[in-house]
């Protein structure tokens, strides 16, 4: 075959046509302008989807600029998808691929976009499941509903509460069906007896600014004690407040400092969890997405619930424009993730987060 024009052989392979397609890929279609700028738009957003991957899974809660995308809304990053796509499909088709492979990049590793239900369903037993919750509550006087009519709907057999005050204990304390223990400003509902409670120090923690409490309760499933650690760790609010007001010489320092006071709360809560034999259940408000590298360094072992199960984003903390995964429930190697799922808003600044797990 060749050519009807200038009589070129044409390699009737198409492996060969296809690399040769890709290499086409370096140059713009044509000197024209416009398939100059469409050209070079496209790879500059492919490049930087490249990078924003980089910063945040490398660089999170290290250095201050990619904390900040990591708290931010990433989202953002997708918006150039919807000028570029519509001018390549009309003036150069050959870059959708690139612009799409930008996009998966943006919307998975930098949004943590997950579709974990259909791996979960194969893993289901005949075992009995539990349903497990946590949920920052912002000490509860703003909520939409009574606790007791979310108790009812939710039917938890494990509940915890983060930012739990003193009128929602008294609340919840109303009904005999569950078991309810406060202290240090975190909850537990449950319906499997507490058998023991146990308070991680954290007096040098708090003597240098930070404010991660984390508590560990052995509950009876059956004659089985199992572990359930609810954590709430330091928010790096206060240093993203300055940096947004624009006072950067003092708001740069303090995204560090909590940054740092967080990583040193995240390895003492992973620490403290590591003694305790048996099936394990930590659950809280972390204050950290799951791409931080402090958070994988201290927490990769575990199973993150909506990591391995849950659709979507899964944006618990609510910020305007903004939903950063900060609430998680991790589980060790005795339990299944069977379902994930984030809940709707109920009058908190963040929304539930439920689990079905299943022991091994």
């Amino acid at each position: 075959a060749s050519c009807p024009v200038c009589r070129t052989p044409v390699d009737p392979r198409r492996t060969l046509r296809l690399l040769r397609w890709l290499l086409n890929l370096r140059h713009p279609a044509s000197p024209w302008w416009l398939h100059r700028l469409i050209w070079a738009a496209s790879l500059a957003f492919l490049v930087l989807s490249v990078i924003a991957a980089g910063l945040l899974w490398g660089l999170s809660d290290v250095w201050w600029p990619a904390t900040v995308l990591l708290f931010g809304p990433r989202w953002v990053l997708l918006l150039p998808l919807s000028l570029l796509i519509p001018l390549a499909l009309i003036w150069d088709r050959p870059l959708i691929p690139m612009l799409l492979l930008a996009g998966f990049i943006l919307l998975g590793p930098v949004m943590g976009f997950r579709a974990g239900p259909w791996w979960a369903v194969a893993e289901s037993g005949p075992e009995p499941a539990l349903k497990v919750i946590t949920f920052n509550a912002r000490g509860g006087s703003t909520l939409l509903r009574r606790p007791m009519n979310l108790l009812f709907d939710w039917d938890p057999d494990i509940l915890a509460i983060q930012e739990c005050g003193p009128g929602l204990v008294a609340e919840l304390r109303q009904d005999p069906f569950w078991t309810v223990d406060s202290r240090s400003g975190v909850c537990l509902v449950s319906r499997l007896s507490i058998l023991e409670v146990t308070e991680m120090e954290r007096d040098a923690l708090e003597f240098a600014g930070g404010s991660g409490v984390v508590v560990t309760y052995t509950l009876d499933l059956g004659g089985t004690p199992i572990r359930v650690t609810t954590v709430h760790l330091d928010t790096p609010r206060a240093g993203f407040e300055l940096v947004r007001s624009g006072r950067l010489r003092t708001g740069i320092p303090k995204v560090s400092e909590k940054s740092f006071l967080r990583g040193i709360e995240l390895k003492q809560a992973a620490a403290w969890t590591e003694g305790i034999p048996g099936a394990q259940i930590v659950l809280g408000d972390f204050n950290t997405p799951p791409e931080s590298r402090l958070f994988r360094q201290s927490w990769s072992p575990w199973q993150n619930a909506f990591s391995v199960a849950g659709w979507g984003l899964g944006g618990t903390r609510l910020n305007g424009w903004i939903r950063a995964r900060i609430d998680h429930i991790l589980v060790n190697d005795g339990w299944k993730v069977l379902a994930a799922w984030v809940g709707e808003d109920i009058g908190s600044d963040h929304l539930p987060v439920f689990a079905r797990i299943q022991p091994r």
